[in-house]
């Protein structure tokens, strides 16, 4: 009797101990999977959120493409003329001073700021120029683009002039350096962006 009893016990103790063990395995599962689920969530939403996706500068720079959505788009009416002020890179940290950058000034034209309104830019242009800094730090710019060279066309679609609004533009053109004779032929550029102010 004593074997039958004692046999008993360890069969019940064995069982009690086997299902924690399975009560314990089974959150750790669902646990591990949990976790796995909400990192996945993070990463998906990370990789397709707006920031640095939605809103960029696109183009070919003497045939290599480059993508900038590191931007800064800021309205300067600080002036009797206003202006529309875009700094590109694709570093993300400050676009005043990371190459290889991309910088627009325009001034508003007389008829305001309006879509479908082209700037075609090169050293005759007055008020505004666009600036392209390489990676090594050398400036190309609309100020130094000769007349006898394709001007920097930017052909806005939609220009929304107000805090928020939407930008988009077709660019393209030559900006030329001022020390040499070389210069940056720039072809299906691409322009989306929103103003900050």
């Amino acid at each position: 009797m004593k074997k039958i009893t004692l046999s008993i016990v360890v069969l019940s103790t064995l069982l009690i101990f086997a299902c924690e063990e399975k009560k314990t395995t089974t959150p750790a599962t669902t646990s591990t999977t949990s976790t796995t689920s909400t990192t996945s969530t993070t990463s998906t939403t990370s990789t397709t959120g707006t920031t640095g996706s939605t809103y960029y500068i696109n183009a070919n720079y003497n045939g290599i493409n480059k993508v900038f959505t590191n931007l800064t788009v800021y309205r300067d009416e600080s002036t009797a003329d206003y202006y529309l002020l875009i700094v590109a890179n694709n570093i993300n940290a400050d676009p005043k001073i990371d190459n290889p950058k991309i910088e627009f000034n325009f001034k508003e034209p007389i008829n305001g700021w309006t879509d479908n309104l082209s700037y075609a830019l090169n050293a005759e242009s007055a008020g505004s120029y666009v600036k392209y800094t390489n990676e090594s730090g050398k400036v190309y710019s609309t100020v130094n683009t000769l007349a006898t060279q394709i001007p920097l066309l930017t052909q806005f679609t939609k220009l929304q002039y107000v805090k928020d609004g939407i930008i988009t533009a077709n660019l393209s053109g030559t900006l030329a350096i001022d020390t040499d004779t070389t210069t940056i032929r720039i072809t299906a550029g691409k322009i989306n962006l929103k103003a900050d102010n």
